[in-house]
């Protein structure tokens, strides 16, 4: 089955950063016309925040973190292979850099052809890990605890009952972690209606290619 996605807004993942709790405009993907674009609040940031032990707010330990080198490479070519890309977004995709300051390193990949696409940024930059996430929950309409994926916790939030963005949170250590912003796109919306489901199996691949990497 190919999986088709289309980015939500870069500033989607910047929830889980530190950072002034106002709405920020979306960026939306390239699309040949009518791009959806999408808010989000940041997660509220202050001394007191970033002195808190972790993990904090109601957030899982992780127990068994990997190491922080396996995110000091370059998420477009480290993330997943051009193969995995291929398959998620249903054919031939490009790859950008999409880093986001509140956050970290970035990509994004997608498909003209299918309007299909999906950005990952490695979240290293505020020190806060899955906490950040959990920190800003009451702020999203909903907010789930999922699987872990291979042992690493994870969220996934959206901003509205019709939405059709969703974004993954991993915590790969306390600290640090993984934010996928990833919505079904329009080609073929009704193939597959779920952008969650969406995001766990992308996300599930770019959990393992880190795994053996290190």
């Amino acid at each position: 089955m190919k999986y088709v996605v289309r980015a939500a807004a870069l500033a989607a993942v910047a929830m889980v950063a530190t950072a002034c709790g106002s709405e920020s405009d979306g960026q939306p993907q390239p699309e040949p016309s009518s791009p959806a674009e999408s808010t989000t609040s940041a997660a509220p940031s202050s001394a007191a925040d970033d002195d808190r032990e972790l993990p904090h707010s109601g957030a899982p330990a992780v127990k068994n973190p990997l190491p922080k080198s396996v995110l000091d490479g370059d998420p477009c070519t480290d993330a997943l292979t051009k193969a995995q890309v291929k398959e998620f977004l249903g054919g031939a995709a490009t790859s950008d850099d999409a880093d986001e300051p509140r956050l970290g390193p970035g990509c994004s990949w997608s498909n003209q052809d299918t309007l299909a696409s999906f950005v990952l940024n490695y979240d290293v930059a505020d020190g806060q890990g899955l906490s950040g996430a959990y920190a800003n929950a009451k702020r999203r309409r909903e907010f789930n605890e999922i699987e872990p994926f291979e042992g690493f916790p994870a969220v996934q939030y959206h901003e509205s009952d019709v939405d059709r963005t969703c974004t993954t949170v991993v915590g790969l250590a306390d600290e640090y972690g993984l934010v996928m912003s990833l919505a079904i796109g329009p080609n073929r919306a009704e193939e597959v209606q779920d952008p969650c489901d969406a995001g766990r199996m992308v996300m599930e691949r770019v959990v393992g290619n880190l795994k053996a990497k290190a």
